[in-house]
């Protein structure tokens, strides 16, 4: 049973990395696309070169979010590995985790007030869009590095 376990959570923690690498990626893209745009230096060509690295990591993204799902569904179908891989380590690294993107979305908002002094934003919805998935990025990346110890 303990190999189980440990291959389980080895599974679980490579799945958290790829996931983290995606968001890195995604994050990146969209937040370059953004700034440029923003500012009007996005050109067409710009864009659909953006396009590419933003992709990618969505299909990352999507790939790991997919795996985690399926290696939650294995954790919760056996109550041996349910009740070892879901103990109060990992409620308190998620209870962390969860403070740390709260506090992410307040540095991003801070960023966007910042940039806001300088270039007026003129699309809002992106705004909270970004400071979304800074706050769930960030939840996600303490949240591995947690785990990872």
């Amino acid at each position: 049973m303990n190999d189980i376990i440990e291959r389980i959570d080895r599974k679980r923690r490579k799945i958290l990395g790829t996931y983290v690498i995606g968001a890195i990626v995604f994050f990146g893209a969209w937040i370059v696309r953004f700034i440029l745009k923003e500012t009007g230096i996005l050109t067409d060509p710009l864009d659909y070169a953006i396009a590419v690295p933003f992709a990618i990591g969505l299909i990352i993204l999507l790939y790991s979010f997919g795996a985690l799902i399926r290696v939650n569904k294995e954790i919760k179908t056996n109550p041996a590995l349910q009740e070892t891989l879901n103990d109060e380590r990992l409620q308190l690294n998620t209870l962390l985790a969860f403070k740390y993107g709260f506090f992410a979305m307040l540095a991003g908002l801070a960023f966007f007030a910042v940039f806001n002094l300088f270039f007026p934003i003129k699309d809002t919805r992106s705004v909270f869009f970004g400071l979304l998935m800074v706050g769930a990025f960030s939840y996600n990346l303490k949240f591995y590095r947690l785990e990872k110890d």
